[in-house]
């Protein structure tokens, strides 16, 4: 049995998208011009190998970050859809609050907590990737207060 057949098709899913449509939500918060959303995906990128070199073997976490690699080929994406920012805000708690509840019944505490931190940490790097507001590069925050408040509903709804 693998880590992946201890959860459904959609609560694997779950785990799969929170990440994601955490780093979207967070860089909905405060939307950016186009060369910062660039840096903010890369971000996401950066958090992805990141957890990859953390996570323990045989984890939910390595299995998660595994299939991530395995499903990122256009061919293995599906269809994507195109979200209002409303939108994906409340897709992203809701997915969130998804993988808490399966990681609560399948995972134990250590392996449910690495999971849900990395999440986290993916949405920090999004927030902290680019600088928002400001005029010609002075100015502005690193972090916006939008970001952080998105950053603790996501804390919240994943339960960390």
């Amino acid at each position: 049995m693998t880590v992946k057949d201890k959860f459904t098709p959609e609560e694997w899913k779950s785990l799969l998208r929170a990440p994601m449509l955490a780093a979207y939500a967070v860089a909905g918060a405060a939307p950016s011009k186009q060369d910062d959303f660039v840096r903010e995906m890369g971000a996401v990128a950066e958090g992805v190998i990141e957890g990859e070199g953390r996570a323990a073997k045989g984890s939910i976490l390595e299995a998660v970050i595994a299939d991530i690699y395995a499903n990122a080929d256009d061919d293995q994406r599906g269809p994507t859809e195109k979200l209002a920012l409303d939108e994906v805000k409340v897709r992203a708690l809701t997915t969130c609050r998804a993988a808490a509840t399966a990681l609560e019944t399948k995972a134990g505490a250590e392996e449910a907590y690495e999971y849900k931190r990395w999440v986290l940490v993916v949405a920090e790097k999004v927030a902290a990737a680019a600088k928002e507001g400001g005029v010609f590069g002075f100015g502005g925050e690193q972090i916006s207060g939008s970001e952080i408040a998105t950053i603790n509903e996501i804390g919240e709804a994943i339960a960390i």
